[in-house]
């Protein structure tokens, strides 16, 4: 009986363990999402094709970013000006682990159809001024603590000025600036775009965080054993 006895406890405590490593709740991860209300930003885009007469583009922009903890991603928001970014139904989803104060990963890593993520995007207003909400949601990425590049490009064709650009933020930089890159060719050359002023660009991510939870009782134990 002892032997019984020794076996349904272990197995309620495993139990006890999986409900530790799987309940999480809904939190936001990071948020910079506070983008100036002047206009200031830069190209976000990546056209079709790249042409010095139409203007369009491969651009990505990244953000620096520091998760304390494992976290699940399930939505990252960039915020943008009106315009061209409206018609976009995609984008491409990129994020590394950060290891320098600069990323050093090929454009071709970064602009790869493996990559792209449906979107939608809506008016969101700061009390002031608006801005285009692009947002993949529905996304289910794990990763431990740390810290990373998240970058988020919609698909779409640069347009008639104003063109549409990502927005910075109206905030002191955290971490390093926001650094892009531009895919036209495959390449290294990360730069920061408004040099030399240094920017973050406006950017929130959702998802969810491991949390402790209570398991059963040594008196469910006891009734399992019953």
């Amino acid at each position: 009986m002892l032997r019984r006895y020794s076996k349904l406890v272990a197995v309620a405590m495993s139990l006890q363990l999986v409900v530790l490593a799987t309940a999480a709740h809904a939190v936001v991860l990071w948020d910079q999402s506070n983008w100036n209300n002047t206009g200031e930003g830069s190209l976000n885009l990546s056209s079709n094709s790249c042409s010095q007469i139409s203007g369009n583009t491969k651009v990505h922009t990244a953000n620096d970013v520091h998760f304390a903890t494992a976290v699940n991603i399930t939505s990252v928001t960039v915020y943008e000006t009106e315009g061209n970014v409206q018609t976009a139904t995609q984008a491409y989803l990129w994020i590394a682990p950060k290891t320098g104060s600069s990323p050093t990963e090929s454009s071709s890593l970064v602009n790869n159809a493996a990559n792209l993520v449906a979107i939608t995007s809506a008016i969101e207003s700061n009390g002031t001024t608006n801005a285009v909400a692009v947002t993949a949601s529905g996304l289910n990425i794990s990763l431990p603590a740390g810290d990373y590049w998240v970058s988020l490009t919609p698909r779409h064709s640069l347009g008639f000025f104003p063109y549409t650009v990502h927005l910075v933020t109206g905030g002191a930089v955290v971490g390093d600036p926001t650094e892009a890159i531009v895919a036209c060719t495959v390449n290294s050359t990360w730069y920061q775009p408004l040099a030399p002023t240094s920017y973050d660009y406006a950017i929130k991510i959702n998802g969810e965080v491991p949390v402790p939870t209570l398991g059963k009782s040594w008196g469910g134990i006891k009734a399992i054993y019953r």
